[in-house]
């Protein structure tokens, strides 16, 4: 099997963003409890709440190129002035996000008080958004040649996380970490820049507007439905931080951390297979249905037994990770929110691989629209009852209906092919 160029470029990959995905699992398990400890639960929580905030930026920035872009370039790997006319449209179009993004963030910190005392962390967290902007991840995906950009990551972020550890000694310092954070991002995104342009040849022109409008006009669709994937995840922090206040926010951010960095342990599998199944889908749509099938027998059942020994196992690995830093409570929000790495599984396959492959944007929308609107008004309630512990249970509600949203959708095409 292995003697198969196409397998082999699917293996490799797979074993770049299987790297990548362990760097973004270990760095916040390693930092968490460091910086609860030397800054403190509400410190943390005040940082917590600001990258809640930034989040939606990067979002906003990213516009969902790294689907759209992703599924484009695989398509046209063999078309070299095609790719290179896409790499430059998708990366103006960002930066002219970014340069919104930026006017909105500074007319947003200074017209509210509560937001402009923390003004400077805003703009220190922005340097992430801006590190994503012009990093092209997408395109090294859509080309799969994951190794480059992954040798980028592992040096940049865990250079950058090191310095956490060396200079954040007091909870006076903790304006350092967002600073670190964004270094990390950026730098990794220059090179990634100086690596497309030596490496495959393609140098950056800024292009016209309505080029930018057009590829803006083709990714609303995924952009909509990951803005309300953010409102999923992202928008409970920001209620619990008006809710309950900063410390709250720093209890539930950090559990919901380590909940969503396992959950992530399947993104290599999921982005490694995306461009692979974009192209089985136009070449051979009966042999692109078998691998998903066996990709959601084979992960389901795996995933299933990992989380399974997760619960069990639950204050063993509390205790582990943050030692006398939390009571019951964290153990108690970790088994409810445990479910998600099968929910995010089941929502990625059926979403990514099968409804976003096959043309089904607006499917895709409608599943996060109302699953979202479904969330927010939860969490409101709940958060309002039962603290965190009930922005807990709404979170888990809220990604059960999306999984079940997406698996809907999927078996009619799944069925009819």
């Amino acid at each position: 099997m292995f003697k198969s160029q196409k397998v082999k470029t699917l293996f490799s990959n797979f074993i770049s963003l299987s790297v990548l995905q362990g760097l973004n699992l270990i760095l916040p398990l390693l930092t968490i409890p460091y910086l609860l400890k030397v800054i403190g639960v509400e410190k943390y929580g005040i940082l917590a709440f600001i990258n809640a905030v930034v989040l939606y930026f990067q979002i906003v920035t990213e516009y969902g190129f790294n689907s759209t872009a992703t599924r484009d370039i695989s398509v046209s790997s063999s078309d070299k002035k095609k790719v290179g006319q896409l790499f430059n449209e998708v990366l103006s179009a960002k930066l002219f996000l970014l340069g919104i993004g930026i006017i909105v963030l500074s007319i947003l910190v200074f017209s509210f008080p509560f937001l402009r005392k923390y003004f400077d962390l805003y703009f220190y967290s922005y340097g992430v958004v801006v590190g994503m902007a012009i990093s092209p991840i997408w395109l090294f995906q859509g080309l799969q040649q994951m190794k480059y950009i992954t040798y980028i990551n592992v040096v940049f972020k865990t250079l950058f996380t090191l310095a956490i550890f060396v200079f954040v000694k007091n909870e006076n310092q903790y304006w350092l970490v967002p600073v670190f954070t964004s270094c990390g991002f950026i730098f990794s995104g220059i090179l990634s820049l100086i690596i497309v342009a030596k490496k495959f040849q393609i140098r950056f022109i800024f292009q016209s507007f309505d080029k930018i409008v057009n590829q803006l006009k083709n990714g609303k669709h995924i952009f909509l439905s990951e803005l309300q994937m953010t409102l999923l995840s992202n928008t409970n922090l920001l209620i619990i931080g008006f809710i309950a206040g900063n410390s709250s926010v720093g209890y539930y951010s950090s559990i919901e951390k380590v909940i969503r960095a396992i959950s992530n342990l399947n993104a290599p599998v999921i982005n490694a297979l995306y461009p692979f199944i974009s192209k089985e889908m136009v070449n051979d749509k009966i042999n692109a249905v078998k691998i998903i099938n066996k990709v959601v027998n084979i992960g389901g059942s795996v995933i299933f037994f990992f989380i399974f020994l997760c619960f069990i196992f639950s204050d063993y690995i509390i205790n582990l990770i943050y030692a006398d830093n939390f009571n019951e409570d964290a153990v108690l929000i970790f088994r409810i929110m445990i479910l998600f790495p099968l929910l995010s599984f089941f929502d990625q396959v059926f979403g990514k691989l099968v409804l976003l492959n096959n043309g089904k944007d607006k499917e895709f929308l409608k599943v996060f629209f109302y699953s979202g609107c479904i969330s927010l008004l939860l969490t409101c309630i709940l958060t309002f009852y039962f603290d965190f512990i009930g922005t807990a249970i709404a979170s888990t509600f809220a990604q059960i209906l999306v999984a079940s949203g997406m698996f809907y959708y999927s078996m009619k095409i799944i069925r009819a092919k």
